[in-house]
């Protein structure tokens, strides 16, 4: 058991044959065996070898016998003899020799008592033993008892230290302690086989030695009647008690990236996560990794290994072996072969019970997937041991690192299962399928999502097939986005190039137009767009206009829009609203919009972006007028667009086409046009509360990047892709956003108008959003355009809106779109984007990005007004969910 040096205690005359054999079987290699010998009434000097000549003949005979019985014991045996027994002394005696274990035999006198001081003293495991037989068989066979969580820690840490593979250890726990003993082992890095029995199952079976972690006082002689007794060292305390226990999830190794979710284990409602402070993971019988939480989220250090952590809050719990610091235990899940089905661990719990028959005679393994921390893990892992499935639960949050996202709702909790499904899915898992809870039945790719209802008929059968970690792979098994070949793509940044391609396409128009709108003002942008659309219905063009109700302000709540009403009565156009809404709405009808922005002329042009049909996103800054009294809605804003010829019009025409039939719009045909350029493009198209085509997109774009990342956008980052932004600056990655105020602001005053002010309440959370990627050392700029000819003397520099929705990555590939890097993008609004794999177009982009860039207000995260803002508006990272509506 590796012991080294090893103190024996006995008495002048004592049969040491039973202690010394049991030294030899724990102490094969010691290298010293110090004998102290008691002998009362006599006087000598202390520990002293010499004795008075009228004491010789009378010792000589014992200490010769004594030097007998332990020749060989150790490399070095020391024989000294003493005439009292003092613990203090003792003690001394232990640290200068430097002792870690210490041996005694039942007949000692006092013996019990002098141990247990000594034992507290210097913190040594105490052996005692009775007449046993006398053997030289190895030590194999061993009892722990280990009731408590603290007995249990020092039993770990003796096994740990002392324990090797030839070693077999029962250790006798409580039911709540009885974990997997291969996970215990690992994270106390244990070489011994151990089984855990409760006190019911112990028995009372044949052992070589009884371990204890507790002294057991004047019982001591009744544990070692038959056994050698080994009663471990006290543990240092782990500091002060907790107030609040800890709630953790199990790990999903993502291709060697870990996140750990840590909440408190008491709650009501959603579970708080602890506050930000480190937190340490023990595996082996050591601390592994010690990581910073981010409201209770944190990442671990690649190139763990373990299969089980120990984990524990750092600054609550000191204590010299972190296996008694240790809180809670996690496993750690990695790829296998089995097939992988995911499910929602919020089931109910006859759903539950019936998992465990899916898939007939090849059952895959399933895991829970917790979606939300409304439940503890720990009570999730208590539900699953009662329907007999595998306790592991991961978090939904964790694996797709959305950080405190109290603004993603539980709406889309399917969506997120299929998410994480996917995400597992390219890191090598062998997914098979998720089993999801909701009304919406979430689009998956690679595998089916079933609900609870059509379990019991479908077989989950893993697509074998291995996925690559290119961008094209990502996007393929995200988005289901293919690769179009052909295409003439011309994108702008520029409003009134972006109203010339829209009027001139509309005017050469000969077959069809189809126009999808998500808002439509009757002003000077609007106007000139309905004649347009009134003169190709006039001459004979078919003229299809689709538009979102709610945003439209046309058919909900009895809302009326000029411009669409009169458009809609034109000869040769027909107009459809998109989910009207009437009566109280739900928070579903007010968020799941139709957030797509589409032009098709004829099925050989398509024009797509940003913009909404009114002034500010198509007049350009040098063609307006503008005063200290101009309202916010007068100031143009940056948006952008693209102009598609080639086959990639037929992928967007269909886009509209699904707008348009949902609408109540009949089906037409789709022609599909020739090659018209040399450009590869990939048509995204997001359904809200069915995917997350457009966020995958993005975070596909933003984890593939080596070199740079373009971001334009104004709204308020998704903690998601925040944080794709940040692992990219962290791998050397030059990371580049340009956003602006929503409420444009002249000299760092507001316009004024209509919700003004809380457009600029609004602003402060765009802000706070980019804060951190400004810490962090990315490049931030605050989009400005400088005095132009037509302004008002002296109103200065501008900072509009930014309201375009654009990213561009290594001068290689870059999107266009409708979709923002929000939430409301990323889940609930049908969205539509435009990737070009085409190195020309990229960098034409880019420089026109650095372009508008370089008229702009740069961010400086050493500007101590910034650190001020920055500080003020951190609390926003906790903003609401209701309030993102």
């Amino acid at each position: 058991m590796k012991y080294r040096r090893v103190l024996l205690i006995t008495t002048l005359g004592a049969d040491v044959g039973s202690v010394v054999a049991t030294i030899r079987r724990m102490a094969s290699a010691a290298e010293l065996l110090l004998v102290i010998v008691y002998a009362p009434g006599r006087k000598f000097a202390w520990f002293s070898e010499e004795t008075p000549g009228d004491l010789q003949e009378a010792v000589t005979a014992a200490v010769d016998a004594l030097r007998a019985s332990t020749a060989g014991a150790a490399t070095n045996v020391e024989i000294k003899l003493a005439s009292d027994l003092e613990a203090a002394s003792l003690a001394e005696v232990a640290a200068a020799s430097e002792i870690d274990l210490v041996a005694a035999a039942s007949s000692l006198p006092r013996g019990v008592a002098v141990l247990a001081e000594l034992r507290k003293r210097r913190s040594l495991p105490v052996l005692w033993v009775a007449a046993v037989p006398v053997t030289d068989a190895p030590i194999r066979n061993i009892r722990c008892e280990a009731i408590g969580s603290r007995a249990l820690a020092a039993v770990a840490a003796f096994l740990r230290d002392r324990g090797d593979p030839a070693l077999r250890a029962t250790v006798v726990v409580l039911p709540p302690h009885m974990h997997d003993p291969e996970a215990a082992r690992g994270i106390a890095g244990i070489e011994a086989r151990v089984a855990l029995v409760t006190p019911a199952q112990a028995g009372k079976g044949l052992i070589d030695l009884l371990v204890l972690a507790r002294f057991p006082g004047l019982l001591l002689d009744v544990h070692a009647s038959s056994t050698p007794v080994l009663i471990l060292p006290p543990l240092a305390a782990p500091g002060p008690v907790l107030h609040r226990a800890i709630d953790v999830a199990d790990l999903v190794d993502d291709n060697g990236v870990m996140r750990a979710s840590i909440h408190y284990a008491g709650g009501v409602g959603r579970y708080d996560p602890i506050p930000d402070q480190q937190v340490a993971f023990v595996s082996g019988g050591r601390v592994v990794a010690v990581i910073t939480t981010d409201t209770g989220e944190g990442e671990l250090p690649r190139g763990l290994t373990g299969t089980s952590f120990g984990v524990f809050r750092v600054a609550e719990r000191t204590a010299a072996d972190p296996l008694t610091a240790i809180e809670r235990e996690v496993t750690v899940i990695r790829p296998g072969l089995c097939p992988l089905v995911l499910f929602d661990s919020e089931l109910a719990d006859d759903t539950l019970a019936s998992l465990s028959a899916a898939g007939g005679r090849e059952p895959p393994e399933l895991l829970a997937v917790r979606m939300r921390p409304t439940r503890s893990a720990d009570s999730i892992r208590a539900r699953l041991g009662k329907a007999g499935l595998s306790t592991c639960v991961v978090d939904a949050s964790a694996v797709l690192d959305e950080g405190a996202a109290f603004d993603v709702p539980e709406a889309v909790d399917a969506v997120r299962l299929a998410r994480v499904g996917a995400r597992m899915r390219a890191a090598g898992f062998p997914v098979a399928g998720i089993v999801y809870r909701g009304a919406h039945a979430p689009s998956t790719f690679g595998f089916p999502a079933v609900n609870a209802a059509d379990l019991a008929e479908t077989p989950f059968r893993h697509d074998a097939s291995a996925l690559s970690r290119s961008l094209g792979s990502r996007l393929e098994a995200t988005t289901g986005a293919a690769l179009l070949a052909g295409n003439r793509v011309e994108l702008e940044m520029d409003n009134a190039t972006a109203r010339r391609w829209l009027i001139e396409a509309i005017a050469a128009s000969r077959n069809r137009v189809h126009v999808q709108l998500y808002m439509a003002l009757d002003d000077d942008v609007g106007g000139p767009v309905e004649a347009a659309l009134a003169a190709a219905g006039a001459r004979g063009v078919t003229v299809r206009v689709v538009v979102d109700s709610l945003h439209g302000f046309e058919g909900s709540f009895g809302a009326h829009n000029p411009l669409l009403e009169r458009l809609g009565a034109r000869a040769g156009v027909e107009l459809r609203v998109s989910r009207p809404v009437t009566g109280v709405p739900s928070l579903e009808e007010v968020k799941q919009r139709d957030h797509r922005k589409l032009t098709v002329v004829d099925g050989t042009v398509a024009l797509l972006g940003g913009r909404n049909l009114s002034h500010e996103y198509y007049t350009g800054f040098e063609e307006v007028e503008l005063t200290p009294k101009s309202t916010w809605r007068q100031v143009p804003w940056l948006d952008a667009g693209a102009r598609v010829e080639g086959p990639a019009v037929a992928a967007l025409e269909r886009s509209f086409l699904d707008a348009w039939t949902v609408a109540g719009g009949a089906a037409f045909d789709i022609v599909e046009p020739r090659p018209a350029g040399p450009s590869a493009t990939r048509i995204v198209i997001h359904h809200g509360l069915r995917d997350a085509c457009s966020l995958d997109a993005y975070l596909a774009l933003i984890e593939t990047a080596t070199t740079h990342v373009y971001a334009v956008n104004g709204f308020p980052l998704i903690l998601e892709i925040q944080h794709a932004l940040l692992r990219a600056i962290g791998r050397g990655v030059r990371v580049t956003t340009l956003f602006g105020n929503l409420t444009p602001t002249h000299g760092g005053k507001p316009f004024g108008g209509p919700w003004s002010t809380a457009r600029v309440a609004a602003t402060e959370m765009v802000h706070s959003r980019m804060d951190a990627i400004v810490a962090a050392g990315g490049e931030a700029y605050q989009f400005a355009v400088p005095q132009q000819p037509g302004w008002a003397e002296g109103l200065g520099t501008v900072n509009p809106h930014v309201h375009a929705k654009v990213m561009s990555v290594d001068g290689r590939v870059c999107s266009v779109g409708s979709a923002n890097l929000d939430i409301t993008a990323g889940y609930w609004e049908n969205e539509l984007m435009l990737i070009v794999e085409d190195e020309s177009i990229t960098r034409g982009l880019e420089a026109r990005i650095a372009q508008v860039i370089s008229g702009s207000e740069p961010v400086d995260r050493n500007d101590p007004k910034w650190q001020r803002m920055a500080g003020r508006r951190e609390w926003l990272r906790h903003w609401p969910g209701v309030l993102s509506i």
